[in-house]
């Protein structure tokens, strides 16, 4: 039994300024972001994880510092974790309520060299199914917004917009639960419910 505890990164300066970005070394966490990471980190070590990969990016990396300080482990990077490309809009600041994916979806606007749904859906399938093969146990993987609803769209068969409702907050937990298949346990929580914990732990208890 493989469980895959997803991550969203904690608040970055990106976040508070609205800024997108898949650059490598910009952006760090905010003081609230690492207050994030330090709760989510916390809230994971009731399962005792074995590994924790993460995104290069750094706003993931010091996500994923924080939460490998909590459980005595040290990050792993896997590219396919890492931001969605942005093309043209890197480093462009965005305004929530004429939002970039509405109008590239309507045609409204083209927007140069931003990485294709489905081949984001394609990278993180290749990375879940890379720790299926070789992984047990409870794994945790830091990414970001676009990644993980992409993990979850493409359980579901959604395109971008069709997943539009899927909101991943900063510092939040989406959980996998993946034996023959893989099943959603949570979306986006900001802790583990005492249900949702009873039935990880039956799961683990199983493996182990």
């Amino acid at each position: 039994m493989l469980i895959i505890v997803m991550i969203r990164h904690g608040q970055s300066i990106s976040n508070v300024n609205r800024i997108l970005s898949h650059d490598l070394n910009a952006y760090p966490l905010t003081e609230e972001g690492r207050e994030q990471a330090k709760r989510v980190g916390k809230e994971i070590s009731r399962l005792s994880p074995k590994k924790v990969f993460t995104s290069p990016i750094l706003r993931a990396y010091q996500t994923a510092t924080i939460i490998g300080e909590e459980n005595g482990l040290i990050p792993i990077i896997d590219d396919r974790l890492k931001e969605r490309y942005l093309g043209e809009l890197n480093n462009k600041q965005f305004e929530p309520n004429e939002h970039w994916k509405l109008k590239l979806a309507k045609k409204e606007v083209e927007i140069k060299g931003i990485e294709n749904w489905d081949l984001l859906r394609r990278r993180i399938r290749e990375f879940i199914n890379d720790l299926r093969r070789t992984e047990n146990g409870v794994i945790v993987a830091v990414s970001h917004s676009d990644p993980i609803r992409a993990a979850i769209s493409d359980m579901m068969d959604m395109d971008d917009v069709s997943a539009w409702g899927i909101k991943i907050p900063n510092g939040s937990i989406t959980t996998l639960s993946c034996d023959d298949e893989c099943n959603i346990l949570t979306i986006g929580t900001p802790f583990f419910t005492q249900q949702v914990l009873d039935k990880l732990k039956e799961k683990i208890q199983v493996t182990q």
